[in-house]
Formats: C-alpha cells, structure tokens, sequence
C-alpha cells in the first residue's frame, strides 16, 4: 500500500470519529432536553392538581366553616357576639354579661353541626344553619372572593351571621301601688304600666282619715334570664317577694317593716293593753280616749256597750303585750295586731289569778302628727 493510500485511510477515521462524538452529544442534549421537558411537564400538572385539590378543599363545607364552628364548640360566647350581624335586643333591666351568660346554656345545648342550605347555596355564596344538638341556634351565610388568577385559593368570607336567641322570660308581678319595685337591681320605670285592682279590704277602717294604696299587677317581658325581683316600701326598707321562678309570678304584700317600727308597735301595745282593761272595767274612759282618733265611733260603741263581761275582781295586770302582725299601708296609716296577757284577782274564790287573753287588731292613722287608733277590727 502506498503512502497516499494510508494517509486517506487514516483521515475517513479520522472524520468518521469525530461525526460519531457529534451524534452522541447531540444525543445527550437532545435526552437533556426531553427529560427536562418531562420534568417541567410533571411539576406544572403536579402543581395543576395540587392547586385544583387545593381549590375543591377550600370550597368543603369543613373547610368554609371551620373557624367558625371551632368559635361555637369552644362555646367562645364574646368571639359569636362580635361575630353577630344581627344583634340581640336587650330590655332596660338585663346586661350584656346577662346575655352571655344565657348565650352560655344556648349554645352548649349538644353537638355542634353545620348543615349546609342548598336551596341558598351556589359556586360563590354558601349558607348554613348552624345546630347544637337537636336545637338549630344560628344561621351562616358566605361569600366567595373575586379570584385575581387562576392559582388562586377559594378564600370565604363570612358576611351573616344570625343567633336564634330570643327573650322569652316574662314575669307578672302583683304589689302595692306605693311600693317600689326593682328587676335585678334596676328600678322599674315610670313607664312601666300597672294595673289597679279594687281598693283593699281595710279601706273601710280608714274612711274619712286617708287612703289606702291598691294593689297592681304588672307585666314584664323580654327577658332572656329569669330576673331577680326585689321591692322596698317608700322609705327604702326591703319588702318580702313572695316568688315562683317557674312561672314567672311573684307577689308583694303590704309592707311589714318600715322606720320606726318599734315606736309604732309600743304605741299599739300600750292601746290595745289600754282596751283590754277598759273592757274589763279597769280604765275609765277618759284614759282611753287620748289613744283614738277624735270623735272615734269605735269609742263611742264601747262607752255605750254596758261591758258586764267581767266578774268583780280586786287587782288587774297586764303581764305581756306581744305584736302578731304588722302592715305598713303608707306614711300615715298602719295595722297591729296585739295579743295581751292581762291577770285578774277576783274578789272571790281563790287569789291566784285568773288569765286573760285579749287579740286586739287596731288600724292606727297619723292625725296631728301623732298615731290614733282610727278603728277596730272585731
């Protein structure tokens, strides 16, 4: 072989090789490239279904009332209050802390369950009743976001929120007109209308001197707790409340304390002890008279009652005057009912004595500022 022929030899490897290094470089691009393709492919679909998962959770009802069916099972009752677009209506004797309070036992009835509202419900607003237990509390409505780009997460905000909260405690109070009457704590107020009834019994032991205040009933509603009901006679001295919670009565009788009771009792003691022993021929009746009222018909019955009751006796005591009952009508009229333990020494028999027990019920009336016995109640 010639040297030309092996110098042509050796240039076709020459250029044989170098065109198979390009191929398999070209080949390793081009693998490069496909698989970087691929990967680009797979992390944009990976992100297409994450976003497209991410987006079908987002618009989960879990999802959409999750903070705040979180708010009711945790019972949060200021978080609900704030959360409220509709809010409760309070009465002029309740707080607020009286309707979280009733907001408390409200919620915490059962499970908390958010039923969705189809019929209301479309792609941007969901509406839901919110349950606790078998008792449906509240109603939610959300709305969906304007999404600025395709990526976007479903974001729902909640533009309604309404508790079925309603005050349904009323009460019926009966009491006397002059008697002031307070619903915890608060008194009621000029407006608050009452309802007379007839004038009392005892009106007719009072004729010509004053008049006796009547009882009312009123009516109080709009209540979401039970209240408390207090009263006080007029010169601020607590009156008993007589009270059926269950049923929303409560009952004030005529006040039986007030200031200066216990001069008021002294003075019926001393008349009705002062009547017993007129009856028992004991008194004259000029000392009796300085206890009653001028020109007393009560008096002038007994003066002319020709009292024989009593057998001759030589000594009267009057051991004890014990109060049974005690009404405060008003400022200037009150009843005492008086139980005296009067002894007599008869003037024959044997000298231990003989006991007497009078119950005087006396009506006093202030005449002249002083108090008078106006009547007697036989």
């Amino acid at each position: 072989m010639t040297e030309n022929e092996n110098g042509n030899n050796k240039m076709k490897e020459r250029t044989t090789g170098i065109e198979f290094n390009y191929f398999r470089i070209f080949m390793l691009l081009w693998i490069l490239v496909l698989l970087l393709a691929i990967w680009d492919f797979n992390r944009q679909f990976f992100s297409f279904l994450e976003n497209t998962e991410a987006k079908y959770r987002a618009s989960l009802p879990e999802s959409v009332t999750e903070e705040l069916a979180d708010t009711f099972r945790k019972c949060d009752v200021d978080s609900v209050c704030a959360l409220m677009t509709k809010k409760c209506t309070l009465n002029a004797y309740e707080t607020e802390e009286d309707l979280r309070e009733y907001l408390k036992t409200f919620i915490s009835n059962g499970r908390i369950s958010m039923v969705s509202v189809e019929e209301e419900t479309s792609d941007d607003h969901q509406v839901y009743y919110i349950e606790s237990g078998d008792l449906r509390i509240a109603r939610a409505e959300y709305t969906k976001r304007p999404e600025r780009g395709r990526k976007d997460i479903p974001v729902w905000d909640l533009v309604s929120l309404e508790v079925y909260a309603e005050p349904s405690v009323s009460v019926s109070i009966t009491a006397p007109e002059n008697v002031r009457l307070f619903a915890n704590g608060k008194e009621l107020t000029a407006n608050t209308g009452r309802t007379l009834q007839d004038p009392p019994s005892a009106q007719r032991f009072y004729e010509g001197f004053t008049t006796l205040p009547v009882m009312t009933d009123v009516k109080l509603g709009g209540f979401y707790l039970t209240p408390e009901i207090t009263a006080e006679n007029e010169d601020g001295t607590p009156v008993p409340v007589i009270a059926d919670p269950e049923n929303g009565i409560y009952s004030v009788g005529y006040p039986e304390d007030c200031e200066g009771r216990e001069e008021m009792e002294g003075i019926a003691c001393e008349a009705v002890s002062a009547y017993a022993e007129f009856i028992s021929g004991d008194l004259s009746e000029g000392t009796l008279r300085q206890y009653f009222t001028k020109d007393n018909i009560y008096l002038y019955y007994m003066q002319h009652a020709e009292l024989k009751w009593f057998t001759r006796h030589l000594k009267s005591e009057i051991h004890s005057a014990e109060v049974q009952e005690f009404i405060a009508y008003n400022e200037d009229a009150f009843y005492c009912e008086v139980l005296v333990e009067q002894h007599l020494t008869m003037q024959w028999g044997p000298r231990e004595p003989e006991v007497i027990m009078t119950d005087g019920k006396f009506y006093f009336v202030r005449q002249d500022g002083e108090w008078k016995v106006a009547a007697i109640e036989f």
